[in-house]
């Protein structure tokens, strides 16, 4: 993604246009940010953080498994 692109979208999700779907999304909740920033992630980069959410997921399993004991 280039970076006129990075600034349109951003500019997109920060005013969108009233009654939009992208409109919806932001009035609902949903932090639109989040997914710009991981359209600029090579495919990696997304599996790298995939990875370490993966990890704290298990560090997190094992910790509980160790509290119930």
């Amino acid at each position: 993604m280039t970076r006129e692109e990075h600034v349109r979208l951003f500019e997109l999700i920060s005013n969108p246009p009233p009654g939009s779907r992208i409109a919806a999304a932001k009035e609902f909740g949903i932090d639109l940010t989040l997914n710009l920033r991981r359209l600029t992630l090579t495919p990696a980069e997304r599996v790298e953080e995939m990875e370490g959410a993966l990890a704290f997921v298990e560090d997190l399993r094992c910790a509980a498994e160790h509290l119930r004991r």
